[in-house]
C-alpha cells in the first residue's frame, strides 16, 4: 500500500511540474500550451507535394524535435558552409506531424508556435499555406483555427530551406532546432505576449509593479468580462491584486493598465534570482476563461558615464561572456539540460552576465538566466546591409546569403517578435540591435540604428540600447557610437585600447565592452613563447610578454593554442580585465567566449571550431576558466598551470603559472618549498621550475593560513577509464539527459593528461548515447556513435533517456585499459 501510494504521489507531482512549466491545462484553466515536440516525420531532399495531407511520409524517419540534421554530418571539406560553418552540411529538410483535435476544440483559437526553425521555414496545415520566416534565430507563430479538422486528422508540414551557405559566420545547424508549442485559448483571451510588467518605481519599501494587458475579442458578440490580476510570491502566497471590469465588442483588442503594489519586495539579483509570479486571468462571470502565468523579478538597474552599472543600488562590474547558441556535439538543437549544465559551470567561474551573440537567443536560455542569476543582453542581429568600408562599398553583407538579404523586408517585425517576446524577462539588462555591424561606419547606418532603436522602445522603453562596434573610430565620426544608449566596445578595430580617450572626448558616454577580449586555449596544450596576433595601440603587431627565453615545449599542432595566457587577439585576457576592473567608468565586459563553439575555424580543413572558450565544447573548463574563478568568486581558490608530465623535458625550467583569489601562494615540488608569491597587484604569479618529476603543490594563503590547495602529479602510463556522471537520478520521458565524463588514468588512479585511446561505449537499460565529443579541435569523428577517442585525457558521452523510467547502465572500455561502468537511475 505504502509502494502504491508513492507511485501516486509521483505521478501527481510529476504532473504538477509539467503544468507549471509548461503551462498545460487543467480543469479549471481553460488556456492550454502543450509541448509538440514528439513524433514528427522527418526526410532530407526536397518533396514539392509534401505540403499535401495526402502524401505519403511512411519511409521518413520518426523522431521528436528539436533536432539538428547538420550536426549529423558528414563534416566535409566540400561542402559549402566552409570553414565559418565548421563544414557542415546544409540542404533542404521536410517535417510533417499528424494529429487529432476534440469536437471540443471546434470553438477554440489554436495557435502554432515555434521557438525556431534554420531556415527559411515555410508551414502549412491540411495542404493550407500559412507562410515563410526566413530568420533561423526568431521565433514565430501562425493561427491553425481556419483550418482545422475536428472530425478526424490533421497535418502539419514544414519546410526548411538551408540549401544556400554560408548564411552565417558560425554554425548554425538545420531543421525545427526549439521546442515547438500548440496553443489553445479561447475566442476571448489574452493577446499573444500580451502581458507586460513592469517594475515602476521601488522606494520607501514598496515596489510599484505596472501591468499592461492586450485582450481579444474574436467572439461574434461583444463581451462582458473582468481582468484580474495577481502577484504571488515563489511559494505561490498572493501578495495582491487588481481587477477591471469592462467590455469588448467583436472583433476588437484593446489594452487595459494596472498598477499593484508589493510591500518589502525581495530583490531579483545574480546572488539571490528571487522570482514573483504573476497570475493574469479574464472571467465573464464566474467562469476563468483565460489565464497565463509570468515569472517577475523585482529590480532596479542604470548605467552611468561616470560609476559603469549598478544594480539594486550596488555598483557591480558585468563578469560575462559571449556564447553562440549551438550545444556543442549536439549541435542547434537545444536540450534544456544540456544548456543548464552549461550555465551551471559558468556560475562556478563567477560569470554574471551573458550576451545572446550574435542572434535572439531560445525561451529556455532566458529561463534559465532569469531562476539561475544572469544578467543578459539580448541581442538581434550580427548584420544589416551594408558591406565593410574597404574598397567599393557594396551591399553584400558579412555571409553571402545572411540577414542582409532579408533585412530590409524583416528587420523590423523580427526586432518586434524579439522584444515583445522577452521584455518580462528580470534576467535582460540591454538590448543589442546588433554586432559589428558595418552601417556603423556611415552616416545611412545611423539613420538604420535611430529606426531600430524606435521600434525597440514602442514595445519596451525599460531598459537600454546597445551595439557590438569595431571600429569605432569610423562610428564615432559618422555619430553611430553615440546615438547609443550605452555604447558597446568590441576588441576589433583597436576599440579596446580607446575606453579612456573615448571617455575624455564623450564625457556622457556609457561605456560596455561588449566582446573583449579574444584570447584562445587548448586544453591541456602549452607553449611559454605562443601568441596569435596582438595589437601595439600605436599601430603594428607585437608580442605578448614570453613567459622563457626560449621555447620550453616545443611546436604543437598549428590547430591549436597554448593554455597559457598568452594566445591572444590584441590583449590578454588579464589586461582586459585589470582594464574593465579599475576604470570607473567601464560597466563591465563579455569575452569571447565563454564555450568553444562550432565555426569560425581559422585554420581550415579539418577544425571544425576554433579555441576563443575559456570551456571547450564537453563543458571541461581550460585554464583561463580559473584565471577568471581568481577574479571574480570570493571563495579561497588556487589553480597551477600547467600539468606535470614532461617526460625528457628533466631539469629544464618549467614556467608554473599560479592564479588565486587569496593574498598569497607557496608553491611545493614534492614537498619543498619553492617560494611564497605575494598576489597583491597582480593577477597571476609564475615560478620557473626545473622539472623534475613528482608532486607539484600549490597553497593559497590568507592572513597567514592555508584557506585553498591545488596539487598534480605525475602519471604513468594510461591503465584504466574512470566514468564520473554528473547526475544520479534523472528523469524519465524521453528528454532529460545525463553527462559521463571520461578520465583516462594510470595504474596508482592519476589523470594522465596526454592520453588519446580509443574508447568503446555501451549503454544498457533506459537510456540511448546521444553525443560524444571530446573537445579536440581537428577531430574528423562524429559526434553521433558509441566511440570516441580520448583528447588529453578526456571524452564526454551524453546519454538521453527513454520514455521508460528505470536503471542505466554504461560501461567503457579500450584496449589495454581496464574498463569501467557508472549507473544511473531515471524516475
Amino acid at each position: 500500500m505504502k509502494k502504491l501510494l508513492l507511485i501516486v504521489l509521483l505521478l501527481v507531482n510529476a504532473f504538477a511540474v509539467v503544468s507549471c512549466a509548461e503551462g498545460n491545462a487543467s480543469e479549471d484553466v481553460p488556456r492550454e500550451k502543450i509541448n509538440f515536440d514528439e513524433d514528427w516525420k522527418f526526410s532530407k531532399g526536397d518533396f514539392p507535394t509534401a505540403s499535401k495531407s495526402e502524401f505519403d511520409d511512411a519511409s521518413w524517419e520518426q523522431l521528436d524535435v528539436p533536432h539538428d540534421w547538420s550536426i549529423k554530418g558528414p563534416f566535409l571539406k566540400t561542402n559549402p558552409a566552409g570553414n565559418v560553418g565548421a563544414y557542415a552540411p546544409g540542404g533542404i529538410g521536410w517535417y510533417r506531424k499528424s494529429f487529432t483535435l476534440d469536437k471540443s476544440d471546434a470553438n477554440s483559437k489554436i495557435d502554432i508556435e515555434f521557438g525556431g526553425v534554420y531556415m527559411n521555414s515555410e508551414v502549412w496545415i491540411n495542404g493550407n499555406y500559412l507562410g515563410k520566416r526566413p530568420f533561423g534565430y526568431i521565433s514565430f507563430n501562425y493561427d491553425l483555427t481556419p483550418f482545422l479538422n475536428f472530425e478526424g486528422e490533421n497535418i502539419i508540414s514544414v519546410r526548411v530551406d538551408n540549401s544556400k551557405e554560408p548564411s552565417a559566420r558560425w554554425f548554425t545547424g538545420s531543421g525545427i532546432y526549439r521546442h515547438v508549442w500548440l496553443v489553445k485559448t479561447q475566442k476571448l483571451h489574452i493577446d499573444r505576449y500580451g502581458v507586460y510588467v513592469t517594475t515602476k518605481s521601488i522606494k520607501n519599501n514598496q515596489a510599484v509593479i505596472e501591468l499592461k494587458t492586450a485582450i481579444k475579442n474574436e467572439e461574434a458578440d461583444s463581451k462582458d468580462y473582468r481582468l484580474v490580476n495577481e502577484i504571488y510570491t515563489s511559494d505561490n502566497v498572493l501578495l495582491s491584486s487588481e481587477e477591471t471590469t469592462a467590455t469588448l465588442a467583436s472583433s476588437k483588442e484593446e489594452n487595459i493598465v494596472q498598477n499593484i503594489t508589493v510591500g518589502n519586495p525581495e530583490l531579483w539579483s545574480p546572488e539571490s534570482p528571487y522570482l514573483y509570479k504573476v497570475k493574469t486571468k479574464i472571467m465573464v462571470g464566474n467562469t476563468l476563461v483565460d489565464q497565463v502565468e509570468t515569472n517577475m523579478g523585482i529590480r532596479d538597474f542604470s548605467f552611468s558615464a561616470d560609476n559603469g552599472f549598478t544594480l539594486n543600488g550596488k555598483n557591480i562590474k558585468l563578469k560575462g561572456v559571449n556564447n553562440h547558441s549551438d550545444l556543442g556535439a549536439l549541435g542547434a538543437a537545444i536540450n534544456d539540460r544540456v544548456l543548464e549544465r552549461r550555465l551551471e559551470i559558468l556560475k562556478a567561474m563567477g560569470c554574471n552576465a551573458i550576451r545572446t551573440a550574435h542572434n535572439p537567443p531560445s525561451a529556455t536560455l532566458l529561463d534559465l538566466c532569469d531562476k539561475m542569476g544572469f544578467m543578459v543582453m539580448d541581442e538581434a542581429f550580427d548584420e544589416w546591409i551594408e558591406s565593410w568600408p574597404f574598397g567599393n562599398k557594396v551591399k553584400e553583407g558579412k555571409a553571402k546569403y545572411g540577414y542582409h538579404l532579408y533585412f530590409d523586408e524583416w528587420a523590423e517585425k523580427d526586432l518586434t517578435e524579439l522584444i515583445k517576446r522577452d521584455r518580462n524577462h528580470p534576467s535582460i539588462i540591454l538590448w543589442s540591435v546588433g554586432n559589428e555591424i558595418p552601417d556603423a561606419c556611415f552616416e545611412e547606418g545611423t539613420v538604420r540604428l535611430k529606426r531600430l532603436m524606435s521600434v525597440v522602445r514602442e514595445h519596451d522603453n525599460t531598459r537600454p540600447i546597445t551595439c557590438g562596434i569595431t571600429h569605432m573610430h569610423l562610428a564615432n565620426e559618422s555619430g553611430f557610437a553615440s546615438a547609443l544608449d550605452v555604447t558597446g566596445y568590441n576588441g576589433g578595430g583597436g576599440s579596446v585600447f580607446m575606453y579612456e580617450k573615448d571617455h575624455e572626448t564623450y564625457p556622457e558616454r556609457k561605456f560596455v565592452a561588449t566582446e573583449v577580449p579574444h584570447t584562445f586555449q587548448t586544453r591541456g596544450e602549452y607553449q611559454s613563447q605562443s601568441w596569435y596576433r596582438g595589437a601595439n595601440p600605436l599601430g603594428g603587431i607585437m608580442k605578448v610578454p614570453n613567459l622563457s627565453e626560449e621555447e620550453v615545449f616545443g611546436d604543437i599542432s598549428k590547430y591549436y593554442s597554448s593554455s597559457y595566457d598568452n594566445s591572444i587577439v590584441r590583449i590578454s585576457a588579464r589586461d582586459s580585465w585589470k582594464m574593465t576592473r579599475d576604470f570607473s567608468f567601464m560597466s563591465g565586459e563579455f569575452r569571447w567566449t565563454g564555450f568553444d563553439y562550432l565555426g569560425e575555424s581559422m585554420f581550415g580543413w579539418p577544425a571544425k571550431l576554433f579555441n576563443f572558450g575559456v570551456i571547450d565544447m564537453c563543458g571541461f573548463p581550460k585554464d583561463a576558466y580559473y584565471f577568471y574563478q581568481s577574479q571574480w568568486t570570493e571563495e579561497p581558490m588556487v589553480h597551477i598551470l600547467p600539468h606535470w608530465n614532461w617526460k625528457g623535458k628533466e631539469g629544464v625550467k618549467i614556467p608554473v603559472v599560479a592564479y588565486s583569489n587569496c593574498d598569497s601562494v607557496e608553491l611545493f615540488l614534492n614537498g619543498e618549498s619553492l617560494g611564497v608569491q605575494s598576489m597583491k597587484d597582480t593577477m597571476d604569479v609564475v615560478w620557473q621550475v626545473p622539472y623534475k618529476a613528482g608532486i607539484l603543490e600549490a597553497k593559497g594563503i590568507n592572513n597567514g593560513k592555508v584557506v585553498a590547495e591545488k596539487k598534480i602529479e605525475t602519471a604513468g602510463d594510461a591503465n584504466k577509464i574512470e566514468l564520473l556522471a554528473d547526475r544520479d537520478v534523472i528523469d524519465a520521458g524521453g528528454k532529460d539527459v545525463v553527462h559521463i565524463e571520461v578520465n583516462i588514468l594510470d595504474a596508482e588512479g592519476r589523470f594522465v593528461p596526454k592520453a588519446l585511446n580509443n574508447i568503446t561505449f555501451k549503454v544498457e537499460g533506459e537510456a540511448t548515447i546521444l553525443a560524444v565529443d571530446n573537445g579536440d579541435p581537428k577531430s574528423e569523428e562524429s559526434f553521433v556513435g558509441n566511440e570516441r577517442s580520448a583528447f588529453n585525457g578526456k571524452c564526454l558521452v551524453i546519454l538521453k533517456t527513454t520514455k521508460k523510467a528505470g536503471d542505466i547502465k554504461l560501461t567503457a572500455s579500450s584496449d589495454g585499459l581496464v574498463g569501467a561502468t557508472v549507473q544511473v537511475s531515471s524516475k
